[in-house]
């Protein structure tokens, strides 16, 4: 799904990249940030809004995670991408939007 404003960053998860990371991010990973942003895909429970020490808590488990699914390059790219998403949105002192679709 697109942003509706032109000029948004956006990035769209691919299912198939959410059924691949799935085991690692919600099994093998501590409670926290990326697991909140896994855990839900579909619905309203989906949708949320990362800003501040939340963007930082969210690139850190994103970083923690890219080494133990390097055998999934679709998934590394996705983490990788939206790591850089977040340390942008925090430099800006923007928030990142989760958009469910």
């Amino acid at each position: 799904m697109r942003p509706e404003t032109p000029g948004l960053p956006s990035l769209p998860m691919d299912e198939s990249i959410w059924e691949d990371g799935y085991s690692l991010v919600i099994d093998e990973l501590k409670q926290g940030a990326l697991q909140k942003f896994w855990k839900h895909y579909y619905g309203a429970s989906a949708e949320m809004v990362v800003s501040g020490d939340g963007l930082t808590a969210l690139r850190k488990d994103i970083l923690a995670a890219v080494p133990g699914c390097t055998d999934k390059p679709a998934v590394v790219g996705f983490l990788l991408d939206l790591a850089r998403m977040c340390a942008r949105a925090r430099r800006s002192k923007h928030s990142l939007h989760v958009i469910a679709d």
